[in-house]
């Protein structure tokens, strides 16, 4: 049967592979060139990432600020170069947030630009978002043809969780176009007549990577220099090429790191997360080793208590996590097909070396993610998996294209592609059921696109038609592709439940807490108070925590220290320091009694931490204000105080 349908199409094309009909062993795919896109190309690629911009931009201003925190660093960030470089959460540069600044950076400058507003800090993630679309259509077009690179693309673009990211101000959707982008530098530089150009191009977007989320950028790097590896075809080249990209991967990574901990202490904001106030300490602790082993989140396991199938900090840790009820909503919706991908990619271009490096890379992206996740017994959230998604759409559609391929071969290869299409549907029935009430007519779409593809698929084997079987093969990608692509939808018509920790789909989670895109932090009464309260202070007012300062910075442009950073529980300062303050009238107000979980003593951060104690002395030491709005706890005023402060200590 694969062969008489072979004979019946041998000048057909599938959009990147032309089959010609040999005796003995199958045939190699040969690959049409596509250095030049011709205009139908142009259109399909500009289409599909216009798709991805509509839906990262439409209706954008359902998430008002999007993730407060980064919002109020990004605000802090207009008020001064220094605060802009050092990614300072507050106006005085008191504290950084705790992540490095390449993300906020984009923020920052378009608020500096359009003001602070929901389209000023939410856009340059949507464009972000649909740059990586794009970007991934050039890079999959250029060795696998337009057909493999629109499927790649429409994937990306109608990723769930991908959607869900790329609307809101967060580092996901700028960490992915660098990595996207990196790995387009490597494999360009493969056939190129400079590599050396395109491997310090992909360095430097490592660099970036890094310099947006750390030890995460890293993850797929292995896998991007085991196909520069592959891809090089001398021994000599291998081992110089690599040494650029690793040398400059490198150096751009520790750049700002190193810079930051070179200059002293007192001239820059304590570094957010860390415990002993450097970026390098920020990268293996917090950020690093913690989120892996399970010591990251507060420093005190809290995240247990969250960490439950379905719960907000991504599901319990193991082999099946990805397809867990917190998880699999997100991004396993194609995962059965991206395994076939690969395997049917490795095959068919076993014998090309570029090719073949393409399609390892892709594969270990994924590989490389999906173990890290699963593993993963720290802070895990489950909008991390956005990470995952250029891979499994790299893998969709080229091993989608591979996959037509074999099946005009052999029989057996098209009843893989069947099987592996059977197998994601049941995934998806499995994924949408456990939502039955959020778009579960989707399902009956589901059943009858794939029953019509696969009897579509039966009657155009007996009629010996590789045409039809294309025709029925398409109809099934799009019913694949019909569940997840509803969910994405649905991003843009529902705000998020919660813009720190945001899932894509029913808005189901914590509410209201301070985790929560809905936060009374921002109270415009005591905005109102504390402004006119101010007289020459550097901070209007001291809390113990971002989870209070970060509403009040970004809604209400007040000045706030948190003294604990990000959970209230970082030692950035003593009660020496803030006596001190005090006595130099940078800060007067303080507010105790607002908690971040409501829990933690004295009501600020968590309990024991120093931001705690300090504020506990003040809460002993420091008259109450009567009538002062309590939406950030009792109001404190410490002015003429700091005699007493030090005693207290």
């Amino acid at each position: 049967m694969g062969t008489a349908m072979l004979d019946r199409d041998t000048s057909e094309r599938d959009g990147s592979l032309i089959t010609t009909p040999q005796s003995g062993r199958p045939p190699e795919p040969t690959i049409v060139p596509h250095d030049r896109p011709s205009g139908r190309e142009w259109l399909a690629g500009g289409s599909v990432t216009a798709v991805s911009l509509l839906l990262n931009c439409w209706a954008i201003g359902l998430n008002g600020l999007g993730n407060q925190y980064y919002a109020a660093a990004a605000r802090s960030m207009t008020k001064s170069w220094s605060n802009f470089f050092f990614a300072s959460l507050d106006q005085g540069g008191f504290i950084s947030v705790d992540k490095p600044p390449v993300a906020l950076w984009f923020s920052a400058l378009s608020a500096r630009i359009f003001g602070v507003n929901s389209w000023s800090l939410m856009l340059p993630s949507a464009l972000a978002g649909a740059g990586a679309v794009a970007l991934l259509w050039i890079t999959v077009r250029r060795r696998f043809g337009p057909l493999a690179a629109t499927i790649a693309a429409a994937v990306l673009a109608l990723s769930p969780i991908n959607v869900a990211v790329d609307r809101l101000n967060l580092p996901e959707p700028f960490l992915i176009l660098f990595l996207v982008a990196a790995a387009w530098a490597v494999l360009h530089s493969l056939d190129h007549r400079r590599p050396i150009r395109w491997l310090v191009l992909a360095g430097v977007l490592i660099g970036l990577a890094f310099n947006t989320k750390m030890l995460a950028a890293f993850i797929p790097v292995p896998a991007i220099g085991i196909a520069l590896v592959v891809g090089t075809r001398t021994w000599r080249r291998r081992f110089g090429h690599a040494a650029v990209f690793g040398a400059v991967s490198l150096a751009v990574s520790a750049s700002w790191p190193t810079i930051v901990d070179l200059i002293g202490a007192s001239s820059r904001p304590f570094v957010g997360g860390s415990t002993n106030n450097t970026v390098w300490d920020l990268v293996f602790g917090y950020n690093g080793f913690g989120r892996i082993e399970g010591s990251s989140f507060g420093r005190g396991g809290f995240a247990g208590s969250m960490n439950g199938a379905g719960g907000i900090m991504g599901g319990n840790s193991g082999p099946y996590r990805l397809v867990s009820d917190a998880l699999g909503g997100q991004i396993a919706w194609l995962l059965p097909m991206a395994c076939f991908g690969l395997v049917a990619a490795a095959w068919v271009h076993r014998r090309d070396v570029t090719r073949r490096a393409a399609v390892l890379l892709w594969g270990g992206w994924l590989a490389l993610y999906a173990v890290v996740f699963s593993a993963a017994g720290g802070t895990f959230h489950a909008y991390y998996t956005s990470l995952m998604t250029p891979a499994i759409a790299a893998l969709v559609g080229i091993g989608g294209a591979a996959g037509v391929t074999l099946a005009r071969r052999r029989p057996q290869w098209l009843l893989a592609l069947v099987a592996a299409g059977v197998t994601t549907a049941a995934l998806q029935l499995t994924l949408s059921g456990r939502e039955p009430d959020f778009y579960g007519w989707t399902r009956w779409v589901l059943v009858i696109g794939l029953a019509a593809a696969v009897l579509g698929v039966g009657d155009a084997a007996w009629r010996k038609s590789g045409r039809l079987v294309m025709r029925a093969l398409a109809v099934g990608m799009i019913a694949l592709l019909f569940s997840p692509s509803a969910w994405a939808v649905s991003e843009t018509s529902n705000a998020v439940l919660n813009s720190t920790l945001p899932q894509a789909g029913p808005r189901i989670g914590v509410a209201g807490s301070s985790f929560g895109s809905v936060s009374s932090n921002g109270d415009p009464t005591l905005a109102a108070w504390l402004l006119a309260h101010h007289t020459v202070e550097t901070w209007d007012l001291v809390v113990g925590s971002a989870q209070t300062a970060s509403g009040l910075i970004a809604d209400q442009d007040v000045s706030v220290m948190a003294l604990g950073g990000f959970m209230g529980t970082d030692s950035s300062t003593t009660l020496t320091h803030v006596a001190e303050l005090v006595d130099a009238g940078r800060i007067r107000y303080f507010a105790a009694g607002a908690t971040a979980f409501g829990r933690g003593g004295g009501g600020f951060g968590m309990r024991g931490s120093t931001s705690s104690s300090i504020m506990s002395t003040v809460t002993s030491t420091c008259a109450v204000v009567s009538g002062a709005p309590s939406a950030a706890g009792t109001i404190y005023d410490c002015a003429g105080e700091a005699d007493a402060l030090r005693s207290a200590g």
